[in-house]
């Protein structure tokens, strides 16, 4: 018997991965295994895009490439969702201001005054 998982690519296409012929070879199965199994697959991914590849299990992300497959749980026809992070979120620029951004006080009046207008 054939091991596998079922990826939902990034374009919702699914795509079977074989992994392996045994149970106990599936249990030793790593993160970076199955990553490299997928991107031999998916011949389209380019390098940049390998970096960037985020897989999700059960909404957990599979982000220790060292760590088994099979402590996440993930048994023979698994789904497993692929995505790409994208860069962005981190600490603000050295000098940047929220000066920018708006009046807060403003803004909290404009609101309050759309919930109670007078009567």
């Amino acid at each position: 018997m054939i091991y596998q998982v079922v990826v939902s690519g990034i374009d919702g296409q699914k795509t079977t991965i074989d992994l392996c012929d045994t149970e106990q070879e599936m249990k030793k199965i790593t993160v970076d295994q199955l990553k490299e199994k997928i991107f031999q697959k998916l011949s389209w991914f380019s390098e940049c895009a390998k970096k960037d590849l985020r897989l999700i299990f059960a909404s957990k992300r599979l982000d220790d490439d060292t760590k088994r497959l099979f402590d996440y749980g993930i048994t023979h026809k698994s789904y497993i969702q692929m995505v790409l992070s994208l860069d962005g979120g981190g600490e603000p620029e050295p000098g940047f201001t929220d000066d920018e951004l708006g009046d807060k006080e403003g803004e909290t009046r404009r609101s309050k005054e759309c919930l109670m207008p007078d009567v």
